[in-house]
């Protein structure tokens, strides 16, 4: 098996870890190590493959979505609760590296975005595009990071529409489906669920998310596809507008200034990873 695809575990504990934070999303992660296109490409081909099971199974993009979940799970479900400790016990210095993470990757997305467009060719319309796209971005991330609509109830369809909502979120840099779980105050209860192995909610939860994936998946291969630039630019405007949420939590800057430091670090450290391995 080639190295890259021995490495596709590990992008995955990555991207695993980071859908347990509130406020980062692990498609962030997913751009910074170079697979993003590659994940939703993938996920839009398995649902359009869904009844063909000779051509799924052998598929390459099958293989490489199993193997990179392997990770996913592995991070997520191995931090969910050790998160949800930090967020509760240390919050400011917790928020605060999450944000470092969120402005390193904002800085290498927007730098890889920044190459791709020729400025000496490209219509004035195009940058008006452009700008447009990003100022989307930024005003829906920014306006869902502060809502403020908790609901009280766990019912069956809170619990759907959370895990439809978690995932759409997650697969969207910029927007953390760990934060969307939280303003619907159901964050603490589905990591319960987790380590109580409570499968009424885990199946009911997991319900949502494989309808998510089918259409957000289908939706972004789509724009991707269609409309690339603007679409990446959407998703950057996404990412700083996201920042709303982890700097809202944040009331000592020195500590802010500390971790966010450290944050911003451990992704140079990950962009260089994905870098080398590319």
């Amino acid at each position: 098996m080639k190295k890259k695809n021995l490495l596709i575990p590990l992008y995955g504990v990555f991207m695993g870890i980071s859908d347990s934070i509130p406020g980062v999303s692990g498609a962030t992660i997913a751009l910074i190590l170079g697979i993003y296109e590659n994940f939703i490409s993938a996920w839009s081909f398995v649902f359009s493959n869904l009844f063909n099971f000779k051509t799924l199974t052998k598929s390459r993009e099958l293989r490489f979505l199993i193997m990179l979940y392997i990770g996913v799970f592995l991070g997520m479900f191995s931090t969910l609760g050790f998160i949800d400790f930090l967020i509760n016990n240390y919050q400011t210095s917790v928020f605060s590296f999450f944000s470092g993470l969120i402005i390193g990757s904002i800085f290498f997305l927007g730098s890889d975005l920044f190459k791709n467009v020729d400025f000496k060719n490209t219509e004035k319309s195009k940058y008006f595009s452009f700008f447009i796209s990003a100022t989307i971005g930024f005003l829906v991330a920014f306006y869902i990071s502060g809502a403020k609509f908790l609901v009280e109830q766990h019912g069956f369809l809170i619990i759907f529409s959370s895990g439809f909502l978690a995932i759409s979120a997650m697969i969207v840099p910029g927007i953390s489906g760990a934060y969307v779980l939280l303003l619907l105050n159901q964050y603490s209860y589905i990591v319960k669920a987790v380590n109580d192995f409570n499968f009424s909610v885990l199946i009911t939860f997991v319900l949502g998310i494989v309808l998510g994936l089918a259409s957000m998946s289908r939706l972004l291969k789509w724009v991707l596809d269609k409309f690339y630039l603007a679409t990446m630019f959407f998703l950057m405007g996404l990412m700083v507008g996201g920042l709303r949420a982890p700097i809202s939590k944040i009331d000592n800057f020195v500590s802010f200034l500390i971790f966010a430091l450290i944050g911003a670090i451990v992704i140079i450290i990950i962009e260089r990873f994905g870098r080398i391995n590319r």
